[in-house]
């Protein structure tokens, strides 16, 4: 990890700012604790600058109180040790008056919460951050307090609604944004995004129900917190989960508000799941997350939250359209050069059902320049379904048979094609992502072509691209027909 000197944002303090800039900032007291005020601002505006997705302020009563701020960037965490400040327990003071949080006796243990900051539409302009038009650059800030054994912890996530991409700014294959945009069009039906904490799933949702936003559908967000602001013509509305509004509550209010597409924030219990598959049965769109690891792990889920199995797993296999499973790894500069891969690494491919390779054209460069989503993309067709409205639900048939569906890769076999690209690393991958052994037993269409055609996993990527790309043209090759004209 690095320990870093935080930038000093002089214009952010000085008498460049209006009365109104400064209030919609932080406002920062002239007295003794200024210089922990400062430090805060400072520390939310580095973020802002640089993209990173959370703030982390941890204050340890251990050896005299010590204050840390660690912020995760997107090339990785960076730490600032705030030593003693004036009065280090003024950081916990500041965060509580910033999120209107009442100090003392009542003070919870646990607590989830949150403000904004407004910083000025000159001042991003200088960081070449770009606002809104005619707004400042207005941030969210999700905070979760915890109170510690030795002290106490302030977790931010950074919600920043203008870098939110839109669905052609994800820079997905061509297949998969093809396939999503014709099934974000259908008029019902549920599209699931899973994965663990910070792996992009609201971002990915955000995107495509940005897409929706013209003017004609009603849209109806229900969320814990509300992630990112929608703005655009028609009804949209953004319900926050809160005190009495469950996600259950909240939906079946929705329900009475004529909304053509609902967003919910994460189906968590029975009660959800069942409302949201009436919703998404009786002429509604419905995206949500789940927690799990992969397409075939939501399905298990999402059954094992149904009230009646036996009854609903046809709701359940009616009703889903598509599940995509996303990880996130680290992006690297491109300087490619050629490396014999070890037997274990090779061990590792061929669990995966990847194509053996002893030798790899990865990057060689150790600068980080952000984060590339991977995506494991089941779409739910007539088979599928087949297979979840058994009375035995078999997660390795559903495998078998998403695996020949043109836009399927394991996140595995994702990463591999980024490390081909030379934009992630074959270490990286190997910690981040959970080996499919399914794959491993029966390999994918992907690998097979792979095979044929002795090509490696970006290029098969790029005939595949090329072949829906013509079909959508209404031209009558076939994948082979395209592939042998490309590669042989």
């Amino acid at each position: 990890m690095i320990e870093f000197t935080l930038p000093e944002f002089p214009e952010l303090f000085g008498n460049l700012l209006s009365d109104d800039e400064r209030l919609a900032l932080m406002p920062i007291t002239t007295g003794a604790n200024r210089a922990v005020e400062e430090t805060l601002l400072r520390a939310f505006a580095y973020a802002v600058v640089t993209g990173a997705s959370d703030v982390h302020i941890s204050g340890h009563d251990w050896q005299g109180l010590t204050v840390d701020i660690g912020i995760r960037t997107p090339v990785g965490m960076v730490n600032f040790v705030c030593g003693r400040e004036s009065d280090p327990k003024h950081f916990k003071t500041k965060m509580f008056d910033l999120t209107a949080t009442p100090q003392g006796g009542s003070t919870p243990d646990l607590l989830s919460t949150r403000f904004s900051l407004r910083f000025p539409a000159w001042w991003a302009a200088q960081h070449g951050l770009k606002c809104f038009p005619d707004q400042p650059y207005g941030i969210d800030v999700r905070v979760e307090y915890a109170k510690t054994f030795d002290g106490w912890k302030f977790s931010s996530r950074i919600v920043d609604p203008q870098k939110a991409p839109t669905l052609a700014g994800l820079n997905l294959p061509f297949v998969l944004e093809s396939l999503i945009r014709r099934l974000i069009c259908e008029p019902s039906g549920l599209i699931l995004a899973t994965g663990p904490t910070g792996s992009g799933k609201s971002t990915l949702l955000n995107a495509m129900l940005r897409d929706l936003i013209n003017g004609q559908n009603a849209i109806v967000t229900i969320e814990h917190p509300v992630e990112f602001r929608l703005r655009g013509d028609g009804p949209i509305t953004q319900i926050p989960v809160r005190g009495e509004v469950t996600f259950a509550k909240a939906l079946r209010s929705a329900l009475r508000q004529d909304p053509d597409i609902i967003l919910i924030g994460e189906i968590r219990d029975v009660e959800t799941m069942d409302v949201a598959l009436d919703a998404a049965s009786t002429g509604h769109l419905v995206f949500s997350t789940l927690h799990a690891n992969s397409a075939a792990d939501a399905v298990s889920r999402a059954l094992d939250l149904l009230p009646d199995r036996s009854r609903d797993a046809f709701r359940l296999a009616e009703a889903l359209k598509l599940i995509m499973a996303q990880r996130l790894v680290y992006k690297f500069e491109t300087s490619l050069a050629p490396r014999t891969l070890g037997v274990h690494e090779q061990a590792w491919l061929a669990d995966n059902g990847l194509r053996a390779t002893q030798q790899l054209q990865e990057t060689v460069s150790q600068t980080k320049i952000g984060k590339s989503a991977l995506i494991e993309a089941v779409e739910i067709d007539y088979p599928i379904s087949q297979v979840i409205r058994a009375d035995k639900f078999d997660p390795d048939a559903m495998y078998r048979l998403a695996s020949r569906q043109l836009q399927y890769e394991t996140l595995v076999m994702a990463g591999l094609r980024a490390v081909e690209a030379g934009t992630a690393k074959l270490s990286d991958c190997r910690t981040k992502l959970e080996t499919n052994r399914p794959a491993g037993a029966t390999p994918p269409l992907r690998t097979e072509l792979a095979e044929r055609y002795n090509l490696g996993y970006l290029d098969v990527a790029r005939g595949i691209d090329t072949f829906v790309a013509e079909q959508e043209q209404n031209s009558k090759t076939t994948l082979d027909q395209v592939f042998k004209r490309m590669f042989t």
